[in-house]
């Protein structure tokens, strides 16, 4: 009898060993959710990979907190959490955190400060962020490896750029999709009719935001003075004090654009998807063009032109505009996709279609 009960209490301790992950495992799990979410252009599966990247996070911050212990590891993840959240401030605060514990020199803590120093000073922040990166041994690290890219794009160096971007994308491992989209602006560079230089910092951005969108309809493609006749819209939103690019977005609403936004509020920092890019191709081509019509114009189109879309959707109409008129594109399957996110390069490029 003893050893029957012994032989049960070793196999509950072993299948509870079994059940709970080590640290190791965890953070693992953790970090294949948060680069498989920044490889992500869908906004809704992108925040459910976050999430539960975050969900994983606070567990284990829960059980160091028993243990009245921190973790480098721990902070270095939060720090990549609050990264591709946007919120920088706290994501330096964890770097600092990591790097200030013993054995703190965690790589992805580096590689997130030399990632922040390039997404809060752009440019500026180039070479300081390839001295840091410099202090690692990168030859496995795909993040190190697109860093160093992002670096030397910022520099105007493209051919450093490619280079290392490249090293990512054969490595063969997590964040290709990353990589090859850098290698897809790269590419794209010498097709544009702006200068490179004036939107290095947003370019990259793998969504796009509504407020840096106005600044670069209204800064550098200068919508505004294509449009000579419109009804203007008020701009009385409460909430623009939060963003840089104010000035842009009152401009462009006083000249008809946006107009598909209801209520007191912009939300400047939304992500704009691709139905929302065709909204604002329909809006710029209605008020342009002075022809209210073109809002209707394929309304009732039966079959619908998209498989994923039915006509009385709300971006139906939008979308088969810009199609149609070759400013924005189907799949070859003819889906519209007008939930997935825009990134920095497609509304650049969409853009400069608008206005040739």
């Amino acid at each position: 009898m003893k050893k029957i009960f012994i032989f049960i209490l070793i196999f509950f301790i072993s299948c509870g060993q079994l059940i709970k992950q080590s640290p190791q495992k965890d953070y693992e799990l953790i970090y294949k959710n948060l680069t498989s979410a920044e490889s992500l252009e869908n906004p809704v599966q992108k925040d459910k990979l976050i999430n539960k990247a975050y969900a994983l996070l606070m567990q284990r911050q829960g059980e160091l907190l028993k243990e009245k212990k921190s973790d480098p590891a721990a902070a270095a993840l939060l720090a990549y959490y609050y990264f591709l959240k946007g919120n920088y401030q706290d994501a330096t605060a964890q770097v600092e955190l990591a790097q200030s514990l013993p054995s703190g020199n965690n790589p992805l803590g580096v590689i997130i400060q030399a990632r922040l120093l390039l997404a809060t000073k752009g440019k500026l922040g180039a070479q300081d962020a390839l001295d840091i990166i410099k202090s690692l041994d990168v030859s496995e690290n795909p993040m190190a490896y697109i860093t160093t890219g992002d670096a030397y794009f910022f520099k105007a160096d493209y051919d450093r750029a490619r280079e290392s971007y490249t090293k990512a994308l054969l490595l063969n491992r997590e964040l290709q999709v990353v990589a090859a989209n850098r290698l897809e602006v790269i590419s794209r560079i010498k097709t544009l009719s702006i200068n490179v230089a004036k939107v290095s910092d947003v370019i990259l951005e793998p969504t796009m935001t509504r407020d840096k969108l106005a600044y670069i309809m209204y800064e550098i493609f200068e919508l505004q003075k294509y449009i000579s006749a419109a009804k203007p819209l008020d701009a009385n939103f409460i909430d623009l004090e939060k963003s840089r690019y104010k000035n842009a977005i009152v401009s462009l609403r006083g000249r008809g654009l946006f107009s598909y936004i209801q209520g007191s509020v912009f939300e400047p920092f939304m992500v704009v998807s691709r139905g929302e890019m065709a909204k604002i191709v329909e809006d710029f081509l209605v008020v342009s063009r002075n022809n209210e019509g073109l809002r209707s114009k394929f309304k009732n189109e039966s079959p619908p032109f998209f498989n994923d879309i039915k006509n009385d959707n709300v971006y139906y109409s939008a979308m088969r505009l810009a199609v149609d008129l070759g400013i924005m594109s189907a799949s070859l399957s003819q889906d519209a996709y007008p939930d997935e996110s825009v990134t920095g390069l497609q509304a650049i490029m969409i853009l400069q279609k608008l206005v040739k």
